[in-house]
């Protein structure tokens, strides 16, 4: 039961208050109401939902989301990637904590969160505000799940549509003619070029990893950088896989072991870390110098992978084995990455219906 009760103010206006008990029997009080009517109301929704089993203390809702984004956070550390805890570590601190990290967290409110989001998106990429917002919906589904607050407030917010770049893909030619213009790093060209290993998974790569009677390389680790600190992990899949290698590459990869034990990495890095370090396309580094000798376009090193799956897909690989070859989770996602590549696909099932139907009607 609650409560309606009539109190007067210092100005000699009229307020009411309404007192009731949660379902553990303590007693609450909610101030400010101007009219009778909107207390009955407030009321009502109270022992409704106190019967209902749903009630949820107004103060509990007080805890801030500084507090809750510290739980929500360690909870992520141990069941997502390193890279992928840095990335949203990242996100909270440069993007959702200076906005929201000192609110209460039962205070927030829809059109608050969207509005944030759309100022976010007049400024940054989908990405960033999409990684955004997801971290400050884990948070609140955290709230909701911890019955901290009954309704999540990032729920039904309109988030900006990623837009995909047309992708450069290099021919043979010019990938053969990048790796021999990389000079002592021309391995690890061919190895991104024709293999399609992510960089981490590269980096990772042991002599012992190398399987030559089966022509494959056994992609077993992978070590990315998180805020400047490199971990070795499980690939991004969380799957090991084998990858086909051409001969040609193998050939190149076996020069690669000479003067090694099984356990050395195939690609260790410069005298100044263990790791061989990713190079950017631009700048003065030896991946930059190179495209710049072969005269190819500006592509990130982790576009070889793509140039990887196009090279695969002309020359004929199905969906499952391109899936496979660059450990992509289902097949559904190598037709969405590479749905440009398949066009060709869907002019020859046309022209192969065609061929058909003119068989059947020849002799009619």
């Amino acid at each position: 039961m609650a409560a309606i009760i009539a109190y007067s103010l210092k100005d000699g206006s009229r307020r009411y208050y309404v007192k009731y008990r949660s379902a553990d029997h303590r007693q609450h009080r909610k101030n400010g109401f101007r009219t009778k009517k909107a207390a009955q109301d407030y009321a009502a929704r109270i022992v409704a939902s106190v019967n209902d089993g749903d009630y949820i203390d107004p103060q509990l809702g007080k805890i801030s989301v500084n507090r809750l984004a510290a739980t929500w956070l360690e909870g992520k550390k141990g069941a997502v990637k390193p890279k992928y805890w840095g990335d949203l570590e990242s996100s909270w601190r440069v993007h959702v904590q200076p906005t929201w990290g000192k609110r209460q967290v039962g205070a927030i409110r829809y059109s608050e969160v969207q509005a944030w989001v759309s100022g976010l998106s007049a400024a940054r990429s989908a990405t960033i505000v999409r990684r955004a917002y997801d971290v400050l919906n884990g948070v609140c589904k955290l709230a909701v799940k911890d019955g901290v607050m009954r309704k999540n407030p990032c729920e039904g917010v309109q988030l900006p549509r990623k837009t995909h770049k047309a992708r450069t893909y290099l021919t043979v030619e010019q990938l053969l003619a990048l790796a021999d213009a990389a000079g002592e790093r021309r391995a690890v060209i061919l190895t991104l070029g024709f293999c399609g290993l992510r960089f981490g998974e590269l980096r990772a790569l042991r002599v012992e990893d190398v399987d030559v009677e089966r022509s494959r390389l056994l992609v077993r680790h992978s070590v990315v950088r998180v805020n400047g600190v490199y971990v070795e992990g499980l690939p991004k899949t969380h799957e090991r896989r084998e990858v086909p290698v051409p001969p040609f590459v193998m050939d190149v990869l076996l020069g690669e072991c000479v003067g090694k034990d099984a356990g050395d990495l195939l690609f260790p890095g410069n005298a100044h870390g263990r790791w061989l370090g990713e190079q950017s396309a631009r700048g003065k580094g030896w991946y930059a110098r190179a495209i710049a000798a072969a005269g190819v376009p500006a592509l990130t090193m982790h576009d070889l992978r793509h140039t990887a799956a196009s090279i695969a897909i002309s020359s004929g690989a199905n969906v499952k084995a391109v899936q496979r070859m660059l450990g992509h989770k289902t097949a559904a996602m190598t037709l969405d990455t590479y749905a440009d590549l398949f066009d060709a696909d869907l002019d020859a099932v046309a022209m192969d219906v065609e061929r058909r139907i003119r068989d059947a009607t020849d002799g009619l």
